[in-house]
């Protein structure tokens, strides 16, 4: 208001409220706290997709996911993996097996793989050793009493796919359901057999898997980053809409 002098005077009456710092309420320490748990788990994917990825690429270097070679002996007349299960599983999963043998006492090596019930008839009664990790120099095996086996193994009629002879011998084979055993001895069926193996396996669906995981990780990380943006910037805002403040008369 005016004066009759001229002078302005300010209006009576409270002041305004001050200016309001908008700060960390539930609803954006909720948003906050879930876009860093987003994050997370995308972290967790792109690093899955990566490792998918990394192996996809093995594949298509060498051809095989493989384990390290390894040797294994026994006293016995032959060396057979533990029964391997595949019903359900086999087909919809792997691709191909590849399995390398070579012995390592210069006699010609012979290696199979044969449904575990017909390789069970014919190991019955046979002194052998199962391999309870195909993967270890130092695996404990698993040792059964016999005698010699009455025909050499490449004539058993029981095999889904053999090599024999000479030098590394080279399986490969295409998963089937099944259970299903490895087994390898002196091509003549001799006893003390010592070799050097390695197993591989392709994995057709190892590339899809990656760019899911990939895809999926890089979402979540977008999203989790803008959640934890817009908590943090919405908490620290200042109004500046509110109006000045006049001294009380």
């Amino acid at each position: 208001m005016t004066t009759g002098y001229g002078q302005q005077v300010a209006p009576s009456g409270p002041p305004p409220p001050a200016p309001k710092r908008e700060g960390w309420t539930a609803g954006r320490t909720v948003v906050v706290v879930l876009g860093s748990l987003l994050s997370l788990v995308s972290l967790g994917l792109l690093a899955a997709g990566g490792a998918a990825l990394w192996g996809d690429q093995t594949q298509r270097d060498n051809g095989y996911l493989s384990t390290n070679s390894a040797v294994f002996t026994t006293s016995g007349y032959a060396l057979a993996s533990n029964n391997v299960n595949l019903y359900g599983v086999g087909r919809s999963l792997l691709g191909t097996v590849r399995i390398r043998v070579t012995s390592t006492n210069g006699a010609p090596i012979f290696a199979g793989i044969a449904p575990a019930n017909q390789l069970n008839s014919y190991l019955g009664s046979v002194q052998y050793a199962t391999l309870d990790d195909f993967t270890n120099n130092h695996s404990a095996v698993t040792n059964h009493s016999g005698a010699a086996p009455t025909t050499v193994p490449a004539t058993a009629s029981i095999w889904s796919t053999k090599a024999t002879g000479p030098g590394t011998q080279t399986l490969t084979w295409k998963v089937q359901d099944g259970n299903w055993t490895i087994v390898a001895m002196n091509a003549d069926g001799s006893r003390g057999v010592s070799l050097r193996a390695d197993v591989g396996v392709t994995v057709p669906w190892l590339i899809w898997a990656a760019t899911g995981l990939l895809i999926a990780g890089a979402v979540l990380l977008i999203g989790g980053i803008v959640l934890i943006v817009v908590g943090i910037r919405r908490a620290s805002y200042r109004s500046s809409s509110a109006p000045p403040a006049y001294p009380a008369t």
